[in-house]
């Protein structure tokens, strides 16, 4: 069986049922609409341009010129926690908004992506070693400052 290919209206009905459960949730609200805001109108944008990141990587459209990255290193409230429930709730919307292969695509992505950002979370966390780094729980690591400069 061949799988039909995704499409702007599975990344667009994806995105709507994922962002409107992310505003609401405990864990992520909170730095979502702390970064975003709360404005239906703000969130519309960023749904859009969000659309534009994941129809770069599915249909190679070159909509998305952003650098996620950059965006999520500059927020240091995250952890690996964030990104479980992200996943989860990634997931969750995925399973009511899209055929089951189609879902498959989306979750493996989204795997790739999540654990992608974690490693850079975590070699860019707190660069002087001063706070206990929160991704080294799963074996994630920036090598010490010290060990780098031969003082350990």
């Amino acid at each position: 069986m061949t799988l039909e290919p995704i499409t702007e209206d599975d990344i667009a009905r994806l995105t709507k049922v994922f962002y409107a459960t992310v505003r609401k949730d405990d864990l992520l609200g909170p730095v979502f609409n702390g970064k975003i805001g709360t404005d239906d109108q703000v969130w519309n944008e960023h749904i859009e341009k969000i659309n534009g990141f994941w129809s770069n990587i599915f249909l190679k459209t070159g909509r998305y010129m952003g650098n996620p990255m950059a965006k999520h290193v500059g927020l240091p409230e995250i952890t690996p926690a964030h990104f479980t429930r992200w996943l989860t709730l990634f997931k969750a919307a995925g399973a009511k908004t899209l055929p089951e292969r189609k879902q498959a695509l989306f979750d493996q992505t989204a795997n790739r992506i999540a654990r992608s950002f974690q490693m850079s979370l975590a070699f860019h966390f707190d660069k002087d070693d001063t706070k206990p780094n929160p991704f080294e729980e799963l074996g994630l690591k920036r090598p010490s400052v010290r060990a780098a400069k031969g003082l350990d």
